[in-house]
């Protein structure tokens, strides 16, 4: 039985005395976005909703995809994680029928909500904070001697993963966590991989899984302390700290393995941690281990601290932690609808509007296009609290720019009335937005002929034909509850379906059209591929 997707599950949490099975649920009201859709945050397998009940805020977990033997995974975590005092850990229940979709009940994870900061979000406030990075190492380090100790292991420790609290760390998303009873082997995830050791499959499900994420976390931590300017360079729009799945992969020509060896208090460490990632994953050693030199692995390459003329790069070189996809391939944005993606292309237009928001004063908003917006499009959204968080405001002087931006795939747009739709990802976070230059870009793009193809086949076709099917997301959306908007609403948030033209709003003729720019994304990866080969 195919799970729900996210619009499907957007129509269900809008009524949630029919849709949630829990009675205090059924009492709850989902947190919306400002056009009076649900607010919804994607992880690996599954969407959350922010829930306010009578009692208490919750996260609600839905998932979207098929996670094997899920009932009994989460029976094991709950037992185990009760009979535990360590308060790393949240407070979950789950519901094998939970949720009523297509007169269908699916299951979800009701977890108690944690006011406080994702790990990146804190990180973006205190890495010039030498004290509170030096807690945080020495909290990581206890829960990971704690997590040895019990055989147990998260099996995706990432700034996503991670909240902190009051100063206080808290994990969560136990979707992919191993506990004693479980069988070795038999995992459904392999984690974010600018985290995980490039050797990292489903099979090596267990309790050693943690152990390179928690040494990665731990250097990565200790090298902002040193240089807190690696920090703003290495931190991959807030993805992860300092490294990323291509250093793992080839230390001998990373950068920031570099300036880490060229540092006299990190060399050691740092040498030890490329050793590490050079041999078999079975080879990790404990975080202790590796802090006291102890069962590190030899190691295979020399890595010098001055960068070699640079090696040509094949095209499956860059190693993104979420589905690449290309700006200005539509059907392929259709089909990655409800997934984080990291999008790449070439802005053409900015696109500055405002409107009101019940008795307040107007809101800001920008949209970042890479096409012209009376085309089907895909761009970025930008709203008054993202805007607020940014420290450059997006202007015309953006026009041009190479950019690439990771996020969730929102419910589409359609506008009958002129023929078009639109895709968007919005824009949360400073930072979210990354500038590339035109190598990088490409060598980026040129990695999408790698990658697996998109899970939903039905969306892909439709939206390719132009015809989305009645299982797209862009027909579902039209089975949501309708609210009066105001004229000036445009799409919004993390699966917005409706957006109007901002009325009274010239829009202002694009810097160049969408096969203009097509024609400059293809002209560029030929380039890259030539100058590859």
């Amino acid at each position: 039985m195919p799970y729900p997707q996210i619009v499907e599950y957007h129509e269900a949490v809008q009524h949630p005395s029919q849709a949630f099975i829990d009675p205090e649920l059924k009492q709850g009201a989902v947190a919306e976005n400002n056009l009076g859709l649900p607010l919804v945050m994607s992880g690996g397998f599954a969407l959350t909703y922010a829930v306010t009940t009578p009692r208490r805020k919750c996260a609600v977990r839905c998932f979207h995809r098929e996670i094997p033997a899920i009932q009994q995974k989460y029976d094991a975590i709950s037992k185990k994680l009760r009979s535990l005092t360590n308060g790393c850990f949240v407070y979950f229940d789950f519901q094998q029928s939970g949720i009523n979709v297509r007169q269908q009940t699916f299951p979800i994870v009701r977890m108690d909500w944690v006011e406080g900061d994702t790990l990146g979000i804190w990180l973006d406030k205190h890495f010039d904070d030498p004290r509170a990075l030096e807690k945080a190492r020495t909290d990581f380090a206890a829960i990971a001697r704690f997590l040895e100790l019990k055989g147990i292991a998260h099996g995706d420790i990432q700034n996503g993963n991670v909240m902190v609290a009051n100063g206080d760390i808290k994990l969560i998303d136990y979707d992919g966590m191993f506990v004693p009873g479980m069988r070795p082997g038999n995992g459904s995830e392999t984690g974010h991989k600018h985290f995980q050791h490039p050797d990292r499959r489903v099979s090596d499900f267990g309790p050693k899984m943690d152990r390179f994420s928690f040494i990665a976390l731990d250097l990565s931590l200790k090298a902002v302390i040193e240089d807190k300017s690696l920090y703003a360079k290495f931190r991959e729009g807030g993805e992860t700290v300092v490294f990323k799945a291509n250093d793992f992969a080839d230390p001998a020509n990373s950068d920031i393995f570099r300036r880490l060896l060229a540092i006299p208090k990190l060399k050691e460490q740092a040498r030890r941690f490329a050793a590490i990632c050079e041999a078999p994953l079975s080879a990790v050693p404990t975080l202790d281990e590796y802090l006291t030199g102890h069962n590190i692995p030899p190691a295979k390459t020399q890595i010098k601290t001055q960068p070699s003329p640079a090696a040509r790069l094949s095209a499956a070189s860059y190693i993104s932690a979420y589905p690449v996809v290309d700006a200005l391939n539509f059907s392929a944005a259709m089909a990655r609808v409800g997934d984080r993606v990291e999008l790449i292309g070439r802005i053409v237009e900015v696109t500055p509007g405002s409107r009101k928001v019940g008795r307040g004063p107007p809101q800001n908003y920008v949209f970042i296009n890479f096409g012209s917006s009376r085309g089907n499009i895909v761009k970025i959204s930008i709203w008054s609290d993202g805007l607020a968080k940014l420290k450059e405001q997006p202007s015309e002087a953006w026009i041009g720019r190479w950019v690439g931006v990771t996020g969730l795939m929102d419910v589409p747009y359609e506008n009958k009335r002129y023929g078009h739709k639109h895709l968007s990802i919005t824009v949360q976070e400073d930072g979210q937005i990354q500038q590339l230059n035109e190598t990088e870009a490409g060598l980026r793009l040129a990695s999408i002929s790698t990658a697996s193809p998109p899970r939903n086949r039905a969306v892909m076709q439709g939206a390719a034909s132009g015809t989305p099917a009645a299982t797209t997301p862009a027909a579902a959306a039209a089975k949501l509850k309708s609210k009066p908007k105001p004229k000036s609403v445009r799409s919004r948030g993390s699966s917005r379906a409706r957006s109007h033209k901002p009325a009274g709003q010239p829009t202002p003729a694009p810097a160049a059209t969408t096969a203009q720019q097509a024609s400059q994304s293809r002209g560029l990866l030929a380039w890259i591929l030539r100058w590859m080969s």
